[in-house]
């Protein structure tokens, strides 16, 4: 579901990396999380001497992860809270809450429409959706974050896409996706004093595309977790969408794109027709509204 993309930041997989954050476009692709092409150009005036130097020392930093990045991912090994504000380049937020304890998982994402979320209880998972009203059972039992995901892939430390303007007032690590048709930056903002992680954000490039640049600031990330976070009727106490016959999941889903303001041009521009409601997957419906619905919401 476009939830667990959205936490990029967060989310579900490592596709975390190389889909968009927690953009508008990424709630549309039924799901992440997350820049310019990183190339460094060195100085015409050093010596030749001096770039071998470099290009020895770039070789070393390639084969390594950053110390930063390690202490602060060895969060996640245990019970955590992450709390997180994601803010698109056209100023729109996102309320991001990731949380483990045990082996219980909690996700959820506030956005200018209402909030969803992912829940993984006692060996059940659910997505659900306060925005559609609905929930389905789900067969994610994990949640990797951007953190987990670099250091899982151990990706390679770089260096070209690094904001110089905000090397003095952090300690600054960057990391490189890239894909056969995208690359996605991830700089990781540390303080200089105590080592925590302040902020990230993620550039995508995408071929034939502009860039698309998501932030997220770091309100809390903790080594603990409410037990009130895991309780699975946030989800279950919602209408459960594989549960309803084909005549009633089209009319439910009428009802909710005429609320949402979702026109039949809007599910032909979709690629779906009247007919195809009927077997809609909850994942497809979801991201329908996300996309379509509730236009002045978010503008």
């Amino acid at each position: 579901m476009d939830i667990k993309k959205i936490c990029a930041a967060l989310c579900a997989c490592v596709v975390c990396l190389c889909a968009a954050g927690c953009s508008k476009d990424s709630k549309d692709s039924s799901s992440a999380t997350e820049s310019k092409s990183n190339v460094s150009t060195a100085d015409s005036a050093k010596s030749e001497d001096s770039k071998g130097d470099e290009s020895d020392a770039d070789s070393k930093v390639l084969n390594e992860q950053g110390e930063l990045i390690t202490k602060t991912a060895a969060i996640f090994n245990g019970d955590y809270t992450l709390k997180t504000t994601c803010t698109e380049a056209d100023g729109s937020k996102q309320e991001v809450v990731r949380a483990k304890k045990g082996g219980n998982i909690y996700l959820k994402v506030t956005s200018d429409i209402g909030t969803s979320g992912f829940i993984y209880v006692d060996g059940a998972g659910y997505d659900y959706d306060n925005v559609t009203g609905v929930y389905h059972k789900s067969d994610v039992t994990e949640l990797d974050g951007v953190l987990e995901s670099i250091v899982k892939q151990n990706l390679p430390r770089t260096y070209g896409h690094i904001n110089s303007d905000e090397a003095d007032d952090f300690d600054i690590e960057e990391y490189t996706y890239t894909g056969d048709t995208y690359i996605t930056a991830i700089d990781l903002y540390f303080d200089k004093s105590d080592g925590s992680l302040k902020k990230y954000t993620q550039t995508f490039t995408i071929e034939g595309s502009d860039d698309t640049v998501s932030e997220y600031t770091v309100d809390e990330l903790s080594g603990e977790a409410d037990d009130s976070l895991f309780d699975v009727s946030q989800a279950t106490s919602l209408v459960d969408f594989d549960s309803m016959s084909e005549d009633q999941r089209l009319g439910y889903c009428q009802g909710i794109f005429n609320k949402a303001g979702v026109t039949t041009d809007d599910l032909s521009a979709g690629g779906y027709q009247t007919d195809d409601l009927k077997t809609i997957s909850y994942d497809s419906f979801v991201s329908i509204v996300y996309t379509y619905g509730y236009k002045s919401a978010q503008q």
